[in-house]
């Protein structure tokens, strides 16, 4: 605990620490609790290896959130339950960086709160939903232009493109005799990446503060209620397009297995589908545009055939960024899995547009 002291002191918090524990199962920060003065805080060290722009993530975080508390108390509704509160340095800093160039922050935890588990009920799917609608609509009228790109290019299908093709030319681990198969699959469905971004060119689609990790994991419960209470890891907030956070939501949260599995048995629950759906539209349908109602569906297979292919340019290049597996051909068989899970929105894409025409005609 005495190593932490120091660096907790910095910050604009009083009171007797008395406990220091590790907290959660992330593996980009290092993360701690902290028990000060009879409140809980998270402590967390920055990976900045992975967010090489440490200070406007931080930024960008504070600014959001901030907007966040001043909506909520408008709604007549609890701030410090439905939104992170970023404590400052007694410095009045956002962040703390220490001599050894490493970046701490400080925000109170939400002590009854919990994170997610995969959604198994359509009680769960529809605050999956929910929560990540309501956080677009809050943020809606939000200026994007004062944010900043903290992971650039994510999502932009021209660059996730250009990264496979390279690997697959490069083929410098000499593993492309491993995955044709995979590799063609990608490649058939390489012109059909761009409609949300031609959308987004041609004014048909706007740009909103987006989470951009949108797994259920990032999803905090009331331990009590099972009712969602916020978005958490906001490292990743920026401008973005909505419909792609809804398609990430759906990818992880109403696919019958996770991700790591390596049965090719994936596929989308329609129930789940529909109460994720029904849960984002009861927050965000009438904010929509009529373009992003058409793509919406289409999001949740761009975000789905996006992630296997990010998968496969990994394991192309030798596992470079995502190294947290059990065998060396973990990250082939993530993608094995998620164009499983590509085939099979396809093969119920009108089932799924259906559900949605109920949905938003309801509205």
């Amino acid at each position: 605990m005495r190593q932490f002291e120091e660096i907790i002191r910095k910050f604009q918090i009083e009171g007797e620490i008395t406990e220091v524990k590790p907290l959660g199962h992330g593996s980009v920060n290092h993360t701690f609790e902290i028990s000060c003065g009879g409140d809980r805080y998270v402590l967390q060290e920055m990976n900045h290896f992975v967010f090489k722009y440490p200070t406007e993530v931080m930024n960008n975080l504070f600014l959001v959130t901030e907007y966040l508390r001043d909506v909520i108390e408008k709604e007549g509704r609890d701030p410090d339950l439905e939104t992170l509160t970023f404590i400052r340095t007694k410095a009045g800093n956002q962040l703390l960086q220490t001599e050894t160039g490493s970046y701490f922050r400080l925000y109170r935890m939400i002590c009854c709160g919990e994170e997610m588990q995969k959604p198994d009920t359509t009680e769960a799917a529809y605050e999956a939903g929910k929560i990540l609608g309501q956080f677009h609509r809050r943020l809606r009228d939000f200026p994007t232009g004062q944010l900043s790109y903290t992971v650039p290019r994510l999502h932009d299908m021209k660059h996730v493109m250009s990264a496979f093709l390279d690997a697959v030319r490069g083929d410098i681990c000499f593993r492309t005799s491993d995955c044709q198969e995979q590799i063609q699959f990608v490649l058939e469905r390489s012109k059909k990446i761009f409609r949300i971004f031609d959308a987004v060119n041609a004014g048909e689609i706007p740009l909103r503060v987006t989470h951009n990790d949108t797994r259920y994991g990032n999803i905090l419960l009331d331990a009590d209620s099972r009712k969602a209470l916020c978005l958490i890891d906001l490292d990743t907030v920026m401008p973005g397009v909505s419909i792609m956070d809804f398609g990430d939501c759906v990818r992880a949260g109403a696919a019958t297995y996770d991700e790591d599995e390596k049965s090719g048995d994936i596929e989308i629950d329609p129930e789940l589908y529909r109460f994720i759906l029904q849960g984002y539209v009861d927050e965000m349908g009438r904010i929509l545009t009529e373009k992003e109602r058409e793509l919406i569906n289409y999001a949740v297979w761009l975000m789905t055939l996006e992630r296997g292919i990010r998968y496969l340019t990994d394991y192309l290049n030798g596992d470079r960024y995502l190294t947290d597996f059990s065998c060396e051909r973990q990250n082939l068989y993530r993608a094995v899995n998620q164009f499983f899970l590509v085939l099979d929105i396809e093969e119920k894409t009108d089932r799924m547009n259906e559900i949605a025409y109920g949905i938003f005609e309801r509205r």
